[in-house]
């Protein structure tokens, strides 16, 4: 990855290079032999226990996954309003699992430096609201369903409402937000960050509530992201 950017530019060991916050360029890269090693004995395992005998065989992946790097920047670290979403079906069922969310580090993500930011028990909240609302009509978009549900709760509607320039309405969301649990629809939720060490593979609910963080720290995020989905489940 490193030779890669170098090539254009990005050099590791001179941070006033990192001037894409977000490189997209290095999808090529995810059929490289080096990247199968996500797909270990021990990862294939985890995904067998959570979607059945032969989950894993029905989901074996061509390539390991999207390049997601996100560089340090100087903005503070701030609970993210921006985007929250799933990356599949909405009206997907809870149970049992259609699919899971891969995410693969292969560098540290300490607090506050780029780990994903979710919804603990958001994929509970999701489903409650999506069942709430339903049924929407054949053909409606995600992006249509995804604003329904922000809207179908209060914490959810401040959740995905911006603070603006504000330091104590930011300061009060870090409170409310990654501090505490509160009750949606009956669920305890409560934002984190998917912290890691290089080597971590963090298996996610197909329906849990995310949305990409500032990297308010002084390495790249380096993660692979796959997304698997069994339509025959």
């Amino acid at each position: 990855v490193w030779a890669e950017l170098e090539s254009r530019g990005t050099r590791r060991d001179d941070p006033s290079t990192w001037h894409d916050e977000a490189p997209s360029h290095l999808q090529h890269l995810k059929g490289r032999p080096e990247f199968r090693a996500v797909w270990s004995d021990a990862t294939r395992s985890a995904i067998a226990d959570l979607l059945g005998p032969g989950g894993a065989d029905d989901v074996a992946p061509a390539d390991a996954g999207a390049f997601f790097l996100l560089f340090p920047n100087p903005r503070p670290w701030r609970v993210p309003w921006k985007a929250w979403h799933v990356d599949h079906d909405w009206r997907a069922p809870k149970a049992p699992l259609t699919g899971l969310k891969v995410h693969a580090h292969f560098g540290p993500t300490p607090p506050r430096a780029g780990g994903m930011t979710v919804l603990a028990g958001g994929h509970h909240v999701v489903d409650a609201a999506v069942r709430r609302l339903a049924p929407f009509p054949a053909g409606t978009p995600g992006r249509t369903i995804r604003r329904a549900v922000m809207r179908s709760h209060p914490y959810l509607r401040e959740l995905g409402t911006d603070a603006g320039d504000d330091p104590a309405r930011h300061l009060a969301r870090l409170e409310r937000f990654l501090d505490r649990e509160e009750d949606v629809f009956g669920h305890p939720v409560r934002v984190v960050e998917n912290t890691a060490e290089p080597g971590d593979v963090i298996l996610m609910h197909p329906l849990t509530l995310h949305t990409r963080p500032t990297n308010a720290g002084t390495e790249p995020r380096l993660l692979l992201n796959k997304d698997l989905h069994c339509y025959s489940r």
